[in-house]
Protein backbone atom coordinates (compact mmCIF):
# COMPACT_ATOMS: atom_id res chain seq x y z
CA UNK A 1 0.00 0.00 0.00
CA UNK A 2 1.35 3.49 -1.05
CA UNK A 3 1.39 6.70 1.28
CA UNK A 4 1.42 9.91 1.05
CA UNK A 5 4.08 12.55 2.38
CA UNK A 6 2.80 12.34 5.88
CA UNK A 7 3.21 8.46 5.76
CA UNK A 8 -0.65 7.55 6.19
CA UNK A 9 -1.25 4.73 4.56
CA UNK A 10 -3.62 5.51 1.14
CA UNK A 11 -6.43 3.72 0.65
CA UNK A 12 -6.11 1.46 -3.00
CA UNK A 13 -8.45 2.62 -5.68
CA UNK A 14 -10.23 0.27 -7.37
CA UNK A 15 -11.69 0.36 -11.19
CA UNK A 16 -15.55 0.36 -9.47
CA UNK A 17 -14.47 3.41 -7.54
CA UNK A 18 -15.80 6.86 -8.91
CA UNK A 19 -15.57 10.63 -7.89
CA UNK A 20 -18.81 12.30 -8.57
CA UNK A 21 -19.03 15.35 -9.73
CA UNK A 22 -19.43 18.29 -7.37
CA UNK A 23 -22.14 19.70 -8.77
CA UNK A 24 -25.86 20.43 -7.91
CA UNK A 25 -27.05 18.46 -10.66
CA UNK A 26 -25.63 15.01 -8.75
CA UNK A 27 -26.79 15.88 -5.25
CA UNK A 28 -28.78 13.33 -3.58
CA UNK A 29 -28.63 10.94 -6.21
CA UNK A 30 -27.24 7.35 -5.96
CA UNK A 31 -23.79 6.68 -6.15
CA UNK A 32 -23.99 3.89 -8.75
CA UNK A 33 -26.97 6.11 -10.77
CA UNK A 34 -24.05 8.86 -11.32
CA UNK A 35 -21.32 6.22 -12.11
CA UNK A 36 -23.20 4.18 -14.52
CA UNK A 37 -24.21 7.26 -16.54
CA UNK A 38 -21.41 8.78 -16.71
CA UNK A 39 -19.42 6.63 -17.76
CA UNK A 40 -20.71 6.16 -20.79
CA UNK A 41 -20.01 9.32 -21.59
CA UNK A 42 -16.27 11.32 -22.45
CA UNK A 43 -15.86 14.93 -20.95
CA UNK A 44 -17.08 16.53 -23.41
CA UNK A 45 -20.27 14.74 -23.90
CA UNK A 46 -21.41 15.37 -20.54
CA UNK A 47 -20.48 19.35 -20.58
CA UNK A 48 -22.77 18.89 -23.49
CA UNK A 49 -25.60 17.75 -21.77
CA UNK A 50 -27.92 19.87 -20.10
CA UNK A 51 -28.12 19.37 -16.55
CA UNK A 52 -31.52 20.93 -14.93
CA UNK A 53 -30.54 20.99 -11.03
CA UNK A 54 -33.92 22.17 -10.25
CA UNK A 55 -35.52 19.23 -11.15
CA UNK A 56 -37.13 16.82 -8.51
CA UNK A 57 -35.30 13.91 -7.94
CA UNK A 58 -37.27 11.41 -9.82
CA UNK A 59 -37.52 14.16 -12.82
CA UNK A 60 -33.96 14.33 -12.85
CA UNK A 61 -33.40 9.92 -13.28
CA UNK A 62 -36.21 10.16 -15.81
CA UNK A 63 -34.45 12.66 -18.13
CA UNK A 64 -30.89 10.56 -18.07
CA UNK A 65 -32.80 7.07 -18.64
CA UNK A 66 -34.47 9.09 -21.58
CA UNK A 67 -30.56 10.57 -22.76
CA UNK A 68 -29.33 7.02 -21.86
CA UNK A 69 -31.86 5.38 -24.16
CA UNK A 70 -31.88 7.97 -26.67
CA UNK A 71 -28.35 7.76 -27.62
CA UNK A 72 -28.13 3.96 -27.36
CA UNK A 73 -30.65 4.14 -30.06
CA UNK A 74 -28.37 6.53 -32.08
CA UNK A 75 -25.45 4.10 -31.33
CA UNK A 76 -27.47 1.18 -32.63
CA UNK A 77 -28.44 2.64 -35.76
CA UNK A 78 -24.49 3.59 -36.32
CA UNK A 79 -23.27 0.32 -36.16
CA UNK A 80 -26.22 -1.00 -38.53
CA UNK A 81 -26.36 -3.45 -40.09
CA UNK A 82 -23.94 -5.21 -37.34
CA UNK A 83 -25.96 -5.40 -33.76
CA UNK A 84 -24.09 -3.08 -31.59
CA UNK A 85 -23.20 -5.80 -28.96
CA UNK A 86 -21.04 -7.24 -31.48
CA UNK A 87 -19.61 -3.85 -32.79
CA UNK A 88 -18.86 -2.48 -29.59
CA UNK A 89 -19.86 -4.58 -26.41
CA UNK A 90 -17.85 -2.52 -23.91
CA UNK A 91 -19.99 0.88 -25.22
CA UNK A 92 -22.74 -1.74 -25.55
CA UNK A 93 -22.62 -3.05 -21.91
CA UNK A 94 -21.95 0.23 -20.32
CA UNK A 95 -25.21 1.69 -21.62
CA UNK A 96 -27.38 -1.38 -20.90
CA UNK A 97 -25.65 -0.98 -17.17
CA UNK A 98 -26.42 2.76 -16.90
CA UNK A 99 -30.43 2.00 -17.92
CA UNK A 100 -30.65 -1.01 -15.77
CA UNK A 101 -29.63 1.08 -12.60
CA UNK A 102 -32.14 3.74 -13.57
CA UNK A 103 -34.91 1.70 -13.91
CA UNK A 104 -33.94 0.10 -10.72
CA UNK A 105 -34.27 3.66 -9.25
CA UNK A 106 -37.34 4.62 -10.99
CA UNK A 107 -38.89 1.29 -9.67
CA UNK A 108 -39.60 -0.04 -13.27
CA UNK A 109 -39.48 -3.61 -11.99
CA UNK A 110 -40.92 -5.00 -15.89
CA UNK A 111 -38.55 -3.08 -17.78
CA UNK A 112 -35.40 -3.82 -15.81
CA UNK A 113 -36.62 -6.95 -16.23
CA UNK A 114 -36.43 -6.94 -19.97
CA UNK A 115 -32.97 -5.27 -20.07
CA UNK A 116 -31.38 -8.16 -17.71
CA UNK A 117 -32.87 -11.03 -20.00
CA UNK A 118 -31.97 -8.72 -22.62
CA UNK A 119 -28.07 -8.67 -21.56
CA UNK A 120 -27.80 -12.26 -20.46
CA UNK A 121 -29.46 -13.37 -24.13
CA UNK A 122 -26.46 -11.55 -25.38
CA UNK A 123 -23.25 -11.96 -22.68
CA UNK A 124 -21.26 -15.42 -23.01
CA UNK A 125 -19.03 -16.80 -19.99
CA UNK A 126 -18.27 -14.64 -17.05
CA UNK A 127 -20.11 -11.44 -18.62
CA UNK A 128 -23.09 -12.94 -17.27
CA UNK A 129 -22.66 -13.32 -14.13
CA UNK A 130 -22.82 -9.56 -13.02
CA UNK A 131 -26.21 -9.80 -14.82
CA UNK A 132 -27.28 -13.21 -12.93
CA UNK A 133 -26.43 -10.83 -10.02
CA UNK A 134 -28.76 -8.44 -10.69
CA UNK A 135 -31.36 -11.04 -11.69
CA UNK A 136 -31.11 -11.75 -8.36
CA UNK A 137 -32.10 -8.91 -6.69
CA UNK A 138 -34.21 -8.03 -9.08
CA UNK A 139 -35.88 -11.36 -7.88
CA UNK A 140 -35.61 -10.56 -4.39
CA UNK A 141 -37.55 -7.33 -4.59
CA UNK A 142 -40.40 -8.85 -7.20
CA UNK A 143 -40.56 -11.36 -4.03
CA UNK A 144 -39.29 -14.26 -5.77
CA UNK A 145 -37.33 -15.51 -2.66
CA UNK A 146 -36.68 -19.01 -3.44
CA UNK A 147 -35.37 -18.01 -7.15
CA UNK A 148 -33.26 -14.97 -5.68
CA UNK A 149 -31.62 -17.51 -3.07
CA UNK A 150 -30.97 -20.18 -6.21
CA UNK A 151 -29.49 -17.73 -8.28
CA UNK A 152 -27.12 -15.74 -5.52
CA UNK A 153 -25.51 -19.06 -4.72
CA UNK A 154 -24.74 -19.45 -8.38
CA UNK A 155 -23.20 -16.33 -8.34
CA UNK A 156 -21.46 -16.15 -5.06
CA UNK A 157 -18.90 -18.66 -5.20
CA UNK A 158 -17.52 -16.83 -8.67
CA UNK A 159 -17.14 -14.19 -6.96
CA UNK A 160 -15.44 -14.98 -4.03
CA UNK A 161 -12.80 -16.95 -6.22
CA UNK A 162 -12.87 -14.36 -8.67
CA UNK A 163 -8.70 -12.86 -8.23
CA UNK A 164 -10.00 -9.08 -8.31
CA UNK A 165 -12.76 -10.01 -5.75
CA UNK A 166 -12.67 -12.26 -3.41
CA UNK A 167 -14.81 -13.20 -0.13
CA UNK A 168 -14.47 -9.51 1.34
CA UNK A 169 -15.13 -7.89 -1.78
CA UNK A 170 -17.91 -5.37 -1.63
CA UNK A 171 -19.10 -7.28 -4.66
CA UNK A 172 -19.25 -10.79 -2.63
CA UNK A 173 -20.83 -9.07 0.52
CA UNK A 174 -23.67 -7.91 -1.95
CA UNK A 175 -24.44 -10.94 -3.34
CA UNK A 176 -24.24 -12.46 0.65
CA UNK A 177 -26.70 -9.89 1.66
CA UNK A 178 -29.22 -10.78 -1.23
CA UNK A 179 -28.96 -14.41 -0.01
CA UNK A 180 -29.56 -13.57 3.88
CA UNK A 181 -32.30 -11.53 2.76
CA UNK A 182 -34.40 -14.21 0.62
CA UNK A 183 -33.37 -16.80 2.63
CA UNK A 184 -34.90 -14.78 5.42
CA UNK A 185 -37.82 -14.13 3.90
CA UNK A 186 -38.97 -17.64 3.30
CA UNK A 187 -39.27 -18.53 7.01
CA UNK A 188 -39.00 -21.48 9.00
CA UNK A 189 -35.72 -23.19 8.67
CA UNK A 190 -34.62 -20.90 6.01
CA UNK A 191 -34.45 -17.99 8.34
CA UNK A 192 -32.37 -19.81 10.48
CA UNK A 193 -30.01 -20.28 7.93
CA UNK A 194 -30.36 -16.74 7.57
CA UNK A 195 -29.13 -16.08 10.90
CA UNK A 196 -26.15 -18.26 10.81
CA UNK A 197 -25.13 -16.66 7.65
CA UNK A 198 -25.44 -12.76 9.56
CA UNK A 199 -22.97 -14.56 12.01
CA UNK A 200 -20.51 -15.57 9.49
CA UNK A 201 -20.37 -12.53 7.51
CA UNK A 202 -20.20 -9.93 10.74
CA UNK A 203 -16.95 -12.50 10.81
CA UNK A 204 -15.49 -11.69 7.86
CA UNK A 205 -16.30 -7.87 8.09
CA UNK A 206 -14.60 -8.10 11.30
CA UNK A 207 -11.47 -9.95 9.63
CA UNK A 208 -11.54 -7.07 6.98
CA UNK A 209 -8.98 -4.60 9.15
CA UNK A 210 -5.49 -6.19 6.94
CA UNK A 211 -7.47 -6.83 3.84
CA UNK A 212 -7.41 -5.27 0.36
CA UNK A 213 -10.71 -4.04 1.02
CA UNK A 214 -10.18 -2.42 4.51
CA UNK A 215 -11.40 1.13 3.53
CA UNK A 216 -15.28 -0.62 2.46
CA UNK A 217 -15.36 -2.55 6.37
CA UNK A 218 -17.07 0.64 8.24
CA UNK A 219 -19.56 0.84 5.16
CA UNK A 220 -20.50 -3.29 4.60
CA UNK A 221 -20.59 -3.39 9.01
CA UNK A 222 -23.32 -0.83 8.00
CA UNK A 223 -25.19 -2.33 5.39
CA UNK A 224 -25.20 -5.63 7.16
CA UNK A 225 -26.68 -4.36 10.39
CA UNK A 226 -29.43 -2.14 8.99
CA UNK A 227 -30.32 -5.45 6.94
CA UNK A 228 -30.30 -7.37 9.89
CA UNK A 229 -32.80 -4.66 11.92
CA UNK A 230 -34.61 -4.29 8.57
CA UNK A 231 -35.58 -8.22 9.02
CA UNK A 232 -36.18 -8.41 12.23
CA UNK A 233 -38.62 -5.64 12.17
CA UNK A 234 -40.53 -7.77 9.41
CA UNK A 235 -39.29 -5.37 6.71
Amino acid sequence: MTTEANNKPVAPKFEWDFDVPDTPFWQQLEFTVVRNFLTCYGPEEVENLHLDAALAVPDRLQYLLSQLSSDLSAREAAAAPQQLHVADPDVWRRFMLGIETLQKSLGLLVEEAQTIHKMLSTAEGNARVPWLNMLADLDLRRGDFVEAETVSREVLPWMQTHEKLGVDSPQAFGTTRIIIAAAWKQGGSKQDEARQLIQETFALIDGMGDSRFAKYQKEERQLLQELKAKLEAGK
